[in-house]
């Protein structure tokens, strides 16, 4: 086991490490994402730093490569913030930090919720721990927040260019509007669930799914006004002061000790806080009591034998505590333990020969109050206490040690001592060399590099890697690769459809803007779980029909037609013609062909049929009208896509909904004696969408809600007439009394609060 010792005796002071070997941390393992991530080899066993003079150090810290220099909030914008960032990029850089440093797990408590304590000591959130620690920064970098209010989840949303964002770095939800551009409101993804249904939820590690994306659609339910915010929560540093005798160890070991009140955590590591006191001068400042006791050498003894005794030693981490044990050597005193300094509990007594051990183990339990101090005091007639081991075990981030890589590293110490000092840090490592990285792809098949492609929804392909099992692909409208466009952008290769192939196929039409550049690289894994460099950064340019927009309904109530008009597209290619989408669901989905749609939570994904209503070369086109089937017309929101003439399509422009409800049908004119005439009211209504709630301890219950429910209501009309109160059918049994003109006036309500009057005369004829 290679190791590298450095003494260290000024305030700053800079040293390197070189690492051997092919692997490491950062190229063994998963890129991080909502579930806990996977690594498979972890050569840094421990960083030990102690404090070997006669002086307390203030604040020592090392920080390898210029990374996880996370000691407080401050500390941490400094590291994501660059100088001359707009609100956007502040907001979307700690976005991108925030989701990158933790997984999907919670202690139970309020501990998560402190930014500080989250990356430093725990590394995971539940969503509702996840909106304040994201919010928490924020805010220190001056920016507004607003309390998101999804079902059954916690969010929060973050304002710049005028208006309100959700980027939630708990499921990794950030989705785009239209424009492929703007990051998207929580009432925008309320109001269209498609903006949701063609993104990309839970981050890279979950598998390319239609289901999972409607699903999480199903959670933003409401699009009204809002208000709200979060306070700023915790005010943790993690500052320490080292005494002589004190050594802090980072370990990258899982011993399986915690502080929470959920199942254990997936992935954690333990430190300790190891401590001797010094026993061999007269100097009592060590000590945070003492009384009938005298230090000398070989211990601390008693004044007057014949006396009570005691002395006391606080120990304190910036780490939660949460184990620990001590080894004790010397004779006649109880041992106690005090969380505050005032209440005082026996934990054991000290043996007259040979050491005492004593664990805290039980005393530091994973559901007990997180504690990051506590006292320890020695007391009784005649004591002796001549060796002193105090031994405390720290839950540590795994992402947030200061780890070696492959190669030399730059190793920065830093402290805030007035005075001199004398520090020893010790790193201890492997070294492996089974395998070699992967060598990144070297060239794209298809788009060609700086070439051009047919339409935005295209496969993306490239020459394989030796030896690669799985690739890693992202794309972004920037050429320095820093943040991909959306996390539909961001694919291993072996979540989605092309897993074993060298290809992606993007997954919606009208993701990419034509005319626009985008860039896009690789980088490979191979059977060993390493991960290559990046290929060179590659792009091209989709060319497609830009947006139609401005779609509006023009409504002739006398004839009951509905005329859907458009604008053409400002940019792409030249169109060709249009194609119009019709559905009863608000935020439908376009689809040519028969789909899949998730019904809910009892009825899961089903097939429907495509819903193209027509296509025209102009823009306009009537989609209500009674002489029109419904697989011609007749619905509740409609969307226009465009087409060129080597049929590459828009995305689906935003959708448009009709009046409701709005009766289409035409009555009968006349009706026979002693015939029965019958009628059906054909109204507009909609379906609503999938929206979940919460059943007892269900909380995602999904289903179709917020839909129509018709009732039909005769208001004027002879007592011959029936009329069916939710479904609208008409009947009119006239006899050879009721020859003449009669006055019908029949009202349907959508539950909605909206409400339509067909009225009309119904002449009876022999």
């Amino acid at each position: 086991m290679p190791e590298h010792m450095e003494e260290i005796v000024t305030g700053g002071h800079r040293y390197q490490v070189h690492m051997g070997g092919t692997m490491d941390g950062v190229n063994t393992r998963d890129p991080v994402g909502y579930a806990y991530y996977e690594q498979v080899w972890e050569p840094n066993i421990f960083v030990s730093m102690e404090n070997i003079g006669d002086t307390a150090i203030i604040n020592p810290l090392i920080v390898v490569n210029g990374k996880r220099n996370w000691r407080s909030i401050d500390h941490m914008l400094d590291e994501v913030l660059e100088e001359g960032m707009t609100e956007a990029e502040k907001a979307r850089a700690i976005w991108e930090f925030a989701r990158a440093h933790r997984y999907h797990t919670t202690t139970g408590d309020d501990e998560v919720k402190d930014t500080v304590k989250m990356l430093n000591v725990y590394g995971y959130t539940l969503c509702w721990d996840e909106a304040y620690t994201v919010s928490n920064l924020w805010q220190a970098a001056g920016l507004k927040i607003r309390r998101g209010i999804p079902h059954g989840h916690c969010t929060t949303e973050v304002f710049f260019n005028g208006q309100y964002h959700l980027m939630d770095s708990d499921e990794h939800l950030l989705y785009l509007l239209r424009d492929n551009e703007t990051i998207a409101g929580e009432e925008e993804l309320a109001h269209d669930h498609d903006l949701v249904k063609r993104g990309h939820a839970y981050g890279i590690l979950q598998a390319e799914n239609r289901e999972t994306n409607e699903r999480t659609a199903g959670l933003f339910v409401y699009d009204g006004p809002r208000t709200g915010s979060r306070p700023l929560v915790g005010n943790h540093r993690m500052d320490l002061t080292l005494r002589p005798g004190e050594t802090l160890l980072w370990e990258w070991e899982d011993r399986g000790k915690y502080h929470g009140f959920n199942l254990r955590p997936p992935r954690l590591y333990n430190g300790r806080l190891q401590y001797i006191p010094p026993m061999t001068f007269d100097d009592h400042q060590w000590c945070e009591q003492i009384y009938n006791l005298t230090m000398n050498k070989g211990g601390i003894h008693p004044i007057d034998p014949m006396q009570e005794g005691g002395v006391s030693y606080r120990v304190s981490s910036p780490y939660v505590m949460v184990g620990g044990k001590m080894i004790i050597s010397g004779s006649k005193s109880d041992i106690e333990l005090s969380f505050d300094g005032d209440i005082w509990a026996r934990v054991g007594t000290v043996k007259d020969h040979g050491p005492t051990i004593i664990s805290l183990d039980g005393q530091l339990p994973p559901d007990g109050s997180p504690r990051y101090e506590y006292w320890i005091r020695f007391r009784g007639v005649g004591m002796v206490l001549q060796r002193l081991f105090i031994e405390t075990d720290l839950q540590m981030a795994p992402l947030s040690l200061p780890a070696l890589e492959t190669g030399d590293n730059t190793i920065a110490y830093t402290d805030e001592t007035p005075g001199v000092r004398q520090v020893q840090v010790t790193h201890g490592w492997y070294e492996k060399s089974d395998a070699e990285p992967p060598p990144a792809p070297s060239a794209p098949v298809h788009p060609t590099d700086g070439g051009e492609e047919i339409g935005t929804a295209g496969v993306l392909s490239w020459h394989p890697s030796p030896d690669a099992t799985d690739y890693h692909i992202q794309l972004s409208a920037r050429s320095d690769m820093k943040y991909v466009l959306s996390p539909v952008f961001d694919k291993l290769i072996s979540k989605t459809p092309s897993a074993g192939l060298t290809e992606w196929r993007i997954p919606n039409e009208g993701l990419l803007n034509p005319g626009e550049t985008y860039y896009w690289h690789v980088r490979s894994r191979n059977n060993a779980g390493m991960w290559g460099g990046w290929s060179e950064t590659w792009y091209f340019v989709p060319q497609a029909p830009g947006l139609p927009h401005h779609l509006r309904l023009e409504i002739d109530e006398v004839n009951q037609l509905g005329l859907l008009c458009w604008e053409s597209p400002e940019t792409g290619t030249p169109v060709h013609h249009y194609e119009i989408y019709g559905s009863n669901e608000r935020g439908f989905s376009v689809s040519r062909n028969t789909h899949l749609i998730c019904m809910g939570s009892q009825d899961g994904m089903k097939k429907v049929p495509g819903n193209l209503l027509g296509e025209t070369d102009q823009t306009e086109l009537t989609v209500v009208d009674a002489n029109l089937s419904d697989t011609e017309a007749n619905h509740c929101y409609y969307r226009v896509v465009a087409v060129d003439v080597n049929g590459a399509h828009s995305g689906p422009s935003d959708y448009i909904d009709m009046p409701r409800p709005f009766i289409y049908s035409h009555p009968p004119a006349t009706a026979v004696v002693g015939e029965r005439t019958s009628y059906t009211l054909r109204v507009i209504r909609s379906d609503g969408d999938l929206r979940a709630v919460s059943e007892g301890p269900q909380r995602y219950v999904t289903a179709f809600r917020d839909g129509d429910a018709l009732r039909f209501i005769l208001d004027e009309g002879p007592p011959w007439l029936e009329l069916h109160d939710t479904n609208g059918i008409f009947i009119a049994k006239p006899d050879i009394k009721h020859i003449g003109l009669h006055t019908i006036t029949i009202r349907v309500q959508n539950g909605q609060g909206g409400m339509a009057v067909q009225g009309f005369d119904l002449e009876v004829v022999a």
